[in-house]
C-alpha cells in the first residue's frame, strides 16, 4: 500500500483514535461552516436568484415620495389617483405602475381560503413581465367587475380546470367574476408574508384619473411606484420636480376656499424621495443585514480557523521525531505536507458534512425563527452554490492547515531534537506563529463583539421598552365593511351621537359581550397597541401658528384605567360626556408640553385647542392629561408624536374592537362568527388576534436580530476562550519540564501562575488593544454607511472589553493551573 493511501486511512482511523483533535475540528469547523453556509444560502437566494413572477427586474426601478411626520415616521403619499397623474406627467421616463399587497380571506364554493390580495394598476403585468396563463389580460375594460387568481389558487381551489374563467368567488360578501389566471408572483415588498394563493384587483388608470381625490389625505395606499425603462437606469424626478408636480396637482383638485390651507400643509411638511433598483427596494434593510451577517460569519470562520491552526500546530510539534526521521530518510518537505493533507482530509470532509447538516437544519428552522421578516423565505434552501461553497472552503482550509502546521519545521532543529531525545523544551517550539495567530484572533473577536453588543443593546431596548401600559389578556376583533356606499354613509354625519356608526359599534359590541362569556369590549376601536396609525395636523395659535403633527387615538370611559395608563392631571371623559358627544378630549404629556410649554399640567386642564385645520370647527376642551405611551413598538426610537384621545371613532372600511378577558380565557372567531353574520350581513372577514400577538409581530425583526446577534456573540466568546485556553495548554505542556524543575527547586505554584500570565500578557495587550482601536475607529466609520447600526455606546464598549478581558484571563489561568498543580516528579519522569 502506498504512503498516500496509508496516510488517508490513518486519517480515518484518527477520527476515532484521537478524539481530542478530531472532535474539536469537526464540531468547531462544522458549526462555523454551518453559519457561513446558511448566510450563503440566504444571500444567494435573495441577492442573485431570479425573482419569481418579475422577469423584468433588470428594467425596473422604484420611486418613493414620503412625508416625514417625525424623525422616525414617514408615510407614502401615493394612491392610484396620484399614480395616474404622476405617470402621465413623467411618461417620457418610462411606464409607471403600482401594486399593494394585503391579507385577504376568499370564499370559494363555501370554503374559506387565506390569500394575498394585490391591488394593482392595469399595466402591472406588462411592467413586471408577469405571465398571464389563462383568460383575459388585466387591461380589459371595467376591471372592477373582475378578479384574477394566481396559479396556486387555481390549482388548489379549482384543480387547474380551464372552465374556471367566468366562475365567481366571494370577497368581503361581494361576488367577482374570475377573468384570468396569473403566475404566482412572490417577489413583492410586503410587511406580511406573500402567499402563493393570490387574488388580483385591478384599477384602470385612465378611469381613476377622472375620479375625485382627497389631496390632503396622506393615505399610504401604495408604498412605492414602479417604473420600467429601457435599461432600468432612468434619471427619475428629483424632490423639487415632484414638489412642483404636487403643487400643480393640488391646485387642480382642491376648491379655492381650501387651496391655500392644503398648499401650506403640503409645502411645509418635510419629504423624502427614495430611488432604488427593484430588488433593493424589495429587500429593504434585509440587504444590509445579509451583508453584516455574512461578514460576521466569515469572522467566526476565521476565528475557528485560527483556533484549529493552533491546535494542529501543537499536535504536529509533538511529532517532531517522526518528521525528523522522514526527512532524514530523504522525504521532501512537500511530500510530508501532502501526507499531512491526506491525513487531515477525512476529518475535514466530516466537518463539511456536519456544516451542511447544520445549514439544512438552520434553513428549515428559518420560517419559525424569522417569520415574515425575510422576503421569498420559502425559496431559501440548500442549493448547488451552497454545497460548492462548503467543499471549496474545506479544500482551501485543508491546504492551508497542511502548509502552516509544518511551517516551523527546520531540518537542523529536527536533527538536534532527535539527538537530544526531546529533553526539556522542544526544539521546534518557538511558537511565534501560534502567538501571532492568537493576537489576530483576539483582534477579530474584539471587532465582532463591538458590533454585536451595540446591535444587541439596540434590539433589546426596542423589544423590551416600557410601553406605558399593560396589555393584559386583551384581544383585537376586526371586521370589514364590504359595501363602499355603506362606508360613505357611516362617515357622513353632523353629530356623532346621532350617526349610524355609533349605533353599529354599540350593537356589535353588545353582540360580542353577549356571545363570549366574561368578555368586556373596552373600546370599539384599536387598543393602546395597534398596527394602524391616524395622523392629523393643525396650527398652534399659541406658538406663532406652528404646525403640530399628532396622532389621533380613541378613548372610552374605562380605557385608561383598564390598561393602567397613568392619569397625570384632570380626569377621563365620563360615559355621560361621551353619550352627550361633548367637545372634550384627553391629551398626553407630549401634547401638553407642545401646546403649553410654560404651564403646569394642572393649569392646562380646562384649556381649549383647535385641532382641526378647518377654522369654523368647535374647539376642544382638555379634560385630562395622561402619560406618554408607545402605540407601535419594535423600533429603537418611538414615533414621538403627541397624542390626542377622542371618543369619536373614525372607522373607515374596517371596524375594530378591543376585548378584555379574564386571565386564562381565550377569544376565538368561532365564538361570534355565525351570530355576527346573522345580525350584520354587511360585515365580513372576521379576524381575532390577541394584542400580545400584535406585539410579537411588531417586535419580530428586532427579536430575530437579538437572538441571532446573541448567538454570534456567544460563539465569538466561546471561540476566543477556546483559542486562548488551547494556546495556554499547548505552551504550558511544552514547558512542563521547565515548570517541573522550577517547582522541584522550591518555586511556589502562585509564582508560576504569575510567571505564565506575565508571559501571555503581551499577547493579550496587543490583541485586545489592536482590536479595541480598530473597533472604535472602524465601527464609527461603518455606522455612517449602514443605517441599521446604532450609535456607538462607550458604556457598552467598556462592559464588553471588561468581560472579554476577564474571559481571556480565565482562559489562561485554568489550563495553566491544571499543569502547575500536577506532581513535578511525575512530569520529570515523563520527560
Amino acid at each position: 500500500m502506498s504512503l498516500y493511501k496509508k496516510a488517508f486511512y490513518h486519517g480515518i482511523a484518527r477520527v476515532f483514535a484521537l478524539p481530542r483533535l478530531s472532535l474539536p475540528l469537526i464540531l468547531t469547523l462544522g458549526l462555523t461552516l454551518g453559519a457561513v453556509l446558511s448566510v450563503t444560502a440566504i444571500s444567494s437566494t435573495l441577492l442573485y436568484q431570479p425573482l419569481q413572477g418579475v422577469p423584468n427586474e433588470a428594467k425596473l426601478q422604484t420611486y418613493e415620495y414620503r412625508f416625514k411626520m417625525s424623525d422616525t415616521l414617514s408615510v407614502s403619499y401615493w394612491n392610484m389617483n396620484r399614480l395616474a397623474a404622476f405617470g402621465q406627467q413623467f411618461a417620457d421616463l418610462g411606464e409607471w405602475a403600482g401594486i399593494s399587497p394585503t391579507e385577504q380571506d376568499v370564499e370559494i364554493n363555501n370554503g374559506i381560503y387565506p390569500t394575498t390580495r394585490f391591488e394593482a394598476s392595469d399595466n402591472i403585468l406588462q411592467v413586471l413581465g408577469t405571465r398571464l396563463l389563462l383568460g383575459d389580460d388585466v387591461s380589459i375594460a371595467a376591471p372592477q367587475k373582475y378578479v384574477w387568481i394566481s396559479e396556486s389558487l387555481w390549482q388548489y381551489a379549482y384543480a387547474g380546470a380551464e372552465s374556471v374563467i367566468g366562475k365567481q368567488l366571494n370577497v368581503n360578501n361581494q361576488s367577482f367574476i374570475i377573468a384570468g389566471v396569473i403566475e404566482d408572483v412572490m417577489a413583492i415588498k410586503s410587511n406580511e408574508a406573500i402567499l402563493p394563493q393570490q387574488v388580483w384587483f385591478i384599477k384602470n388608470l385612465t378611469t381613476v384619473a377622472t375620479q375625485e381625490d382627497n389631496v390632503g389625505n396622506i393615505s399610504n395606499e401604495i408604498d412605492f411606484l414602479i417604473v420600467k425603462s429601457t435599461n432600468g437606469e432612468a434619471v427619475l424626478p428629483t424632490i423639487a420636480q415632484t414638489d412642483e408636480w404636487l403643487n400643480n396637482y393640488t391646485t387642480a383638485n382642491v376648491d379655492s376656499d381650501n387651496l391655500q390651507m392644503f398648499l401650506n400643509f403640503l409645502n411645509n411638511t418635510n419629504k423624502d424621495v427614495i430611488v432604488a433598483p427593484y430588488r433593493s427596494n424589495m429587500l429593504g434593510e434585509t440587504e444590509g443585514l445579509i451583508i453584516a451577517l455574512f461578514c460576521a460569519s466569515l469572522g467566526l470562520l476565521l476565528m475557528a480557523t485560527l483556533n484549529l491552526l493552533n491546535l494542529f500546530i501543537a499536535h504536529y510539534q509533538s511529532r517532531t521525531k517522526e518528521f525528523s526521521i522522514q526527512l532524514s530518510l530523504g522525504a521532501s518537505l512537500l511530500k510530508v505536507r501532502l501526507l499531512v493533507l491526506l491525513e487531515n482530509l477525512p476529518s475535514f470532509l466530516l466537518a463539511a458534512t456536519a456544516g451542511l447538516l447544520v445549514t439544512g437544519w438552520a434553513l428549515k428552522s428559518l420560517p419559525l425563527i424569522a417569520g415574515d421578516s425575510l422576503p421569498m423565505i420559502d425559496s431559501i434552501g440548500l442549493n448547488g452554490v451552497t454545497i460548492a461553497t462548503s467543499f471549496a472552503i474545506i479544500v482551501l482550509l485543508s491546504i492551508l492547515f497542511s502548509a502552516l502546521a509544518l511551517v516551523d519545521i527546520d531540518k537542523k532543529a529536527l536533527a538536534n531534537n532527535l539527538n537530544s531525545s526531546g529533553k526539556g523544551i522542544q526544539a521546534q517550539s518557538n511558537q511565534w506563529l501560534s502567538r501571532v495567530l492568537m493576537v489576530l484572533q483576539l483582534s477579530i473577536a474584539s471587532m465582532l463583539l463591538t458590533a454585536s453588543v451595540m446591535i444587541t443593546l439596540q434590539s433589546y431596548q426596542s423589544v423590551y421598552q416600557d410601553l406605558g401600559y399593560d396589555i393584559g389578556n386583551s384581544y383585537n376583533v376586526s371586521l370589514t365593511i364590504a359595501d363602499e356606499e355603506y362606508v360613505a354613509k357611516l362617515q357622513d354625519y353632523e353629530q356623532y351621537k346621532q350617526n349610524e356608526i355609533s349605533t353599529l359599534l354599540h350593537d356589535v359590541s353588545t353582540t360580542i359581550e353577549t356571545n363570549i362569556t366574561d368578555s368586556k369590549v373596552i373600546i370599539a376601536d384599536n387598543g393602546p397597541l395597534s398596527d394602524s396609525l391616524r395622523v392629523q395636523v393643525f396650527l398652534n395659535e399659541n406658538n406663532n401658528n406652528e404646525r403640530v403633527i399628532f396622532q389621533v387615538r380613541s378613548l372610552s370611559a374605562d380605557f385608561f384605567s383598564t390598561f393602567n395608563i397613568k392619569m397625570l392631571a384632570g380626569s377621563n371623559l365620563t360615559q355621560e360626556q361621551i353619550d352627550n358627544d361633548e367637545e372634550r378630549i384627553v391629551i398626553d404629556q407630549n401634547m401638553a408640553t407642545t401646546m403649553f410649554p410654560t404651564l403646569s399640567n394642572e393649569e392646562i386642564i380646562g384649556k381649549t385647542i383647535q385641532i382641526s385645520p378647518v377654522s369654523d370647527t368647535p374647539v376642544r376642551i382638555i379634560t385630562g392629561i395622561v402619560a406618554n405611551t408607545i402605540s407601535q413598538t419594535g423600533i429603537a426610537d418611538p414615533l414621538g408624536l403627541p397624542v390626542v384621545y377622542s371618543h369619536r371613532i373614525d372607522t373607515g372600511g374596517t371596524l375594530q374592537f378591543t376585548v378584555m378577558m379574564p386571565e386564562g380565557q381565550r377569544v376565538t372567531s368561532e365564538m361570534i362568527d355565525s351570530e355576527l353574520k346573522r345580525k350584520f350581513p354587511r360585515l365580513s372577514n372576521l379576524q381575532v388576534m390577541p394584542v400580545v400577538e400584535i406585539w410579537q409581530q411588531q417586535t419580530l425583526n428586532q427579536r430575530v436580530s437579538l437572538w441571532v446577534v446573541l448567538t454570534l456573540t456567544s460563539l465569538t466568546l466561546l471561540l476566543a476562550a477556546i483559542g486562548v485556553a488551547g494556546l495556554t495548554q499547548m505552551t504550558t505542556n511544552h514547558r512542563k519540564y521547565e515548570l517541573a524543575v522550577r517547582m522541584a527547586t522550591g518555586a511556589k505554584q502562585s509564582r508560576l501562575v504569575r510567571f505564565i500570565l506575565k508571559d501571555a500578557l503581551w499577547m493579550l495587550v496587543i490583541g485586545l488593544g489592536l482590536g479595541f482601536i480598530i473597533s472604535v475607529v472602524g465601527y464609527q466609520q461603518i455606522q455612517q454607511q449602514l443605517e441599521m447600526l446604532p450609535e456607538f455606546n462607550w458604556l457598552a464598549m467598556t462592559a464588553l472589553d471588561s468581560g472579554l478581558i476577564a474571559i481571556v484571563v480565565l482562559s489562561v489561568l485554568m489550563p495553566a493551573w491544571r499543569v502547575i498543580r500536577s506532581d513535578p516528579m511525575q512530569a520529570l519522569r515523563e520527560e
